[in-house]
């Protein structure tokens, strides 16, 4: 049943993300806006997708989900601020999170 529900989020919020960018996208030509109301549109799918980061990131189900977590994430974060290639950033948060919690970090 849990594994369902994680689908099914996942579907919705790929429908709502791709509904967003159609609807911008349909949407620019006929309306008159102003740039700022653009730009706000443009980017409002990536703050959805990075708010839904940000929460995984933090817990996990209804509770914190550790300082390893975390500071996997930041390591992640730093390497592709680095222009690390993508494979290299995520090993690189795994063996930062595994070597944390293997030497008791929670």
């Amino acid at each position: 049943m849990h594994n369902n529900l994680v689908i099914a989020g996942i579907a919705l919020l790929a429908v709502g993300t791709y509904a967003m960018r159609f609807a911008g996208y349909r949407l620019g030509s006929r309306m008159q806006m102003s740039d700022s109301v653009r730009n706000m549109l443009s980017d409002a799918a990536t703050v959805l997708l990075l708010a839904v980061a940000v929460t995984t990131a933090l817990f996990e189900g209804s509770h914190f989900a550790g300082v390893a977590r975390i500071a996997g994430v930041l390591f992640a974060v730093f390497l592709a601020w680095r222009r690390t290639p993508l494979i290299l950033v995520i090993i690189g948060a795994a063996v930062m999170t595994a070597l944390l919690r293997y030497f008791g970090v929670p």
